[in-house]
């Protein structure tokens, strides 16, 4: 689907895999605010961006940090936005090479706006344009024990996962669950649940399901909470999402 072209509504494609989120078109109505992802933010042509600490920049990329207060100017021009757990290895790398100011150089822009388009997760691939002379982050270490946890959680995520289970139900102890999870996943255990909280919720709204049916699917409470979690995560409802051309 398709959404309307008009100048205070989003249009594009939006694509979400665990602990990620991309957007490419032209960005709508969005008033301050705050959201828990890292976002960074990338044009052709200069685009601006206001931040509580900034002020109005103009630029053709952008990071703007976890929770902090931020507006992206409605675009005339196509703009690619990609969101990051902050807890993930490559939100943890942004959050740490960022230039103080967050405008991102020149170099780099065009291969991750290239990268944005190349494969099913683009992610990896443009956060090492952006920031090339970065740590290398650590190589995700195939955990035979801990996808069997992972196969064995249910669809209908529960609110609350005690790691202490996971330990008796894996033999390991509670610090090795955790180390061994965010070694196998990139994510540590609760944003893990979090975002497949979310990408199961999508994904049955996609299928036809109401935002109340889906968000009881996935683990949330109501379709309040999901909306709630969603647009702390990127700033928008996700009924603004499901008008555009959706990837989970």
């Amino acid at each position: 689907m398709t959404a309307s072209s008009s100048a205070d509504i989003w249009s594009g494609t939006a694509r979400m895999g665990f602990g990620w989120g991309l957007f490419v078109g032209r960005a709508g109505d969005n008033r301050p605010h705050a959201h828990h992802a890292v976002q960074i933010m990338l044009s052709e042509t200069p685009q601006r961006v206001w931040t509580a600490t900034q002020g109005w920049q103009s630029g053709r990329g952008a990071v703007i940090g976890a929770d902090v207060l931020h507006r992206l100017e409605e675009s005339s021009q196509p703009v690619t936005l990609l969101y990051l757990e902050p807890d993930s290895a490559e939100g943890r790398q942004v959050a740490a090479h960022a230039p103080a100011d967050g405008l991102l150089p020149f170099m780099g822009i065009a291969c991750a706006l290239a990268a944005a388009q190349a494969s099913e997760n683009p992610m990896p691939a443009m956060v090492d344009c952006l920031f090339p002379a970065a740590q290398p982050r650590l190589q995700l270490q195939g955990d035979p024990v801990i996808e069997a946890l992972i196969a064995s959680l249910p669809t209908t995520l529960p609110e609350r996962l005690v790691i202490a289970a996971m330990a008796v139900q894996t033999g390991l102890s509670p610090s090795r669950v955790q180390h061994r999870f965010r070694a196998h996943t990139g994510l540590a255990v609760r944003p893990y649940l979090r975002w497949r909280r979310l990408l199961t919720a999508l994904d049955g709204v996609t299928r036809g399901l109401s935002l109340t049916d889906a968000a009881l699917d996935a683990g949330f409470s109501d379709a309040a909470h999901f909306t709630r979690t969603f647009r702390r995560h990127f700033g928008i409802a996700p009924s603004v999402l499901l008008q555009l051309r959706t990837g989970v």
